[in-house]
């Protein structure tokens, strides 16, 4: 796991939780790196200039390793067994 300050989970805005969630459902991928990628790209798609510099320190996602953190906290804290659910059954068809 990456670094988490003092062995805490760190806090999660209600739209971190909803990224990071509906990354996992839309691209049924878990690997955390994957995801890293993939909410930096969602990220860049939604906000421009000030506006993504703005919202990144809002949301507390202003490096690879802040996305990381919040990625493990998510994976540990506030994940569900339904958000993997269609992940499991895409790997079970192939």
């Amino acid at each position: 796991m990456h670094n988490l300050k003092d062995d805490k989970f760190k806090e999660l805005t209600r739209g971190t939780k909803k990224l990071i969630k509906d990354a996992i459902k839309e691209h049924k991928v878990t690997n955390r790196y994957d995801l890293c990628g993939i909410i930096c790209e969602e990220l860049e798609e939604r906000f421009t200039g000030d506006t993504l510099t703005y919202q990144l320190s809002r949301m507390n996602l202003e490096t690879t390793g802040d996305i990381l953190d919040a990625i493990d906290t998510y994976m540990y804290k506030h994940s569900k067994e339904s958000d993997f659910n269609s992940s499991i059954e895409a790997d079970d068809e192939d």
